[in-house]
């Protein structure tokens, strides 16, 4: 494959349709395909969990750093002259400011603060300021299969976990060898808010995942309108694809009206929750199974489409 390096975001309108899981599978078959040289990032940074399925492969050789995005407001006391005038004027929108009556001074709430700036511009006394905290953390390692992971943990209460999925991808571009990886896999976070555009930005190619069902087919809509407000090529993997439900013909509407690729299809596999139960992939604890044979060919046809210039 000469070098080329490609970068994969998966995707989803709505948790719960199986992007991990399937990001998981991708993974652990490049593993044995002496043509790929892999890298994982999870980019749900507001609820990794990629790391339950790909476990460290020695705890030794975890790192975790620290980062500082978030904005929060703290409170100077010795500046403080007690005039109350914060609350009484309501300084602050986000209702973070709580008066002290003990103390006669004003507590900031750590989890409502937006970091703003609102309190430290209005108060006469100057007895706020606006500093970062710590927003969350990346962790590295080399994972049980062999291929590394990264991913980010926002701190509860942090309102930047757009920016720390930037982090994490800016991260993984500087580790040690980054250039000797030929495919970056990303389990990007659902929805489509900061999180989603930060992991989609500058990818060559989105894996959208989802299910026939119309809250599945509602919030995928929506995520390929994200994806394609980005030029970024993309194809549509359907898990569940033989549920049987009545929903199933206007579904199968839509597929073919917009013409998007359909990279492959799941069927309905209890080998799935299985694996699950046992925090493993499918195609390492099931490899024959239903769901296994659907996601080989997946990554087969992912492989076409990235490097072999197979048609969308």
């Amino acid at each position: 494959m000469n070098g080329q390096k490609k970068s994969v975001g998966v995707i989803s309108g709505k948790g719960g349709v199986g992007k991990t899981s399937l990001t998981a599978s991708l993974a652990n078959l490049t593993k044995d395909d002496i043509e790929i040289k892999s890298i994982v990032l999870d980019c749900d940074v507001d609820a990794p969990n990629l790391a339950l399925i790909l476990p460290a492969e020695s705890s030794e050789q975890v790192e975790t750093i620290d980062t500082f995005t978030t904005l929060k407001a703290t409170f100077i006391e010795e500046k403080c002259v007690h005039c109350k005038q914060c609350i009484d004027e309501h300084f602050c929108e986000f209702h973070a400011l709580n008066w002290n009556d003990t103390d006669q001074i004003p507590e900031v709430d750590y989890l409502s603060c937006e970091g703003c700036g609102a309190c430290k511009v209005l108060c006469p006394e100057h007895a706020f300021n606006i500093n970062t905290v710590k927003s969350g953390e990346i962790i590295h390692y080399g994972s049980n299969i062999g291929v590394p992971l990264i991913y980010g943990k926002t701190k509860i209460g942090s309102t930047t976990s757009g920016k720390l999925v930037s982090d994490v991808k800016e991260f993984a571009s500087g580790i040690d060898n980054f250039n000797q990886y030929n495919l970056i896999l990303i389990d990007g976070p659902p929805g489509i808010g900061c999180p989603v555009i930060a992991t989609v930005s500058g990818l060559d190619f989105i894996i959208a995942i989802t299910e026939p069902t119309p809250s599945g087919l509602h919030d995928l809509i929506r995520a390929i309108e994200v994806v394609k407000q980005f030029k970024i090529p993309f194809g549509i993997v359907i898990n569940k694809y033989d549920l049987k439900s009545p929903f199933q013909d206007e579904f199968k509407k839509y597929i073919e009206e917009t013409g998007y690729h359909v990279l492959g299809r799941i069927p309905y596999d209890l080998a799935i929750p299985t694996a699950m139960s046992f925090a493993k992939t499918v195609v390492e604890h099931a490899p024959n199974s239903k769901a296994s044979l659907a996601i080989k060919d997946i990554y087969k046809n992912l492989k076409n489409v990235l490097w072999n210039n197979a048609k969308l």
